[in-house]
């Protein structure tokens, strides 16, 4: 009965051990967090994030959806966030920022039918 107990109690451990290093992966890795929020009464189509080197699709963000990523640069970079409009029309938003590899941080961004209403940054 004590082997029995000895062996769950090590499995038990070692998840816990497991999980650990998942979440202080997730927490100290490096990268950008990014929030997107629609707030607007327009969809956005094929939002796509784009930091110097890298983009990250988000796919399409309906009124009052919201889509994240991490995001890694190669290089001196900003935020910009590319959308499909209704009208088909290519749109690109400046969300700013200043962050190079390596670097963590957030930025949640609003979005009100082409408009940023709202920046965040904590970088």
């Amino acid at each position: 009965m004590l082997k029995n107990w000895l062996g769950c109690g090590c499995i038990a451990v070692s998840i816990l051990f497991f999980l650990l290093i998942g979440a202080l992966w997730v927490l100290f890795s490096p990268g950008i967090r990014v929030t997107v929020q629609n707030v607007g009464t327009t969809p956005m189509q094929d939002v796509v994030l784009h930091v110097t080197g890298n983009d990250y699709p988000l796919g399409d963000l309906p009124p009052g959806a919201t889509a994240r990523a991490r995001v890694n640069s190669t290089g001196e970079s900003g935020l910009e966030i590319e959308y499909v409009d209704p009208n088909g029309d290519l749109q690109r938003l400046n969300a700013g920022g200043y962050f190079e590899p390596g670097y963590r941080g957030t930025i949640r961004v609003k979005i009100e039918d082409g408009v940023i209403v709202e920046n965040l940054k904590n970088l």
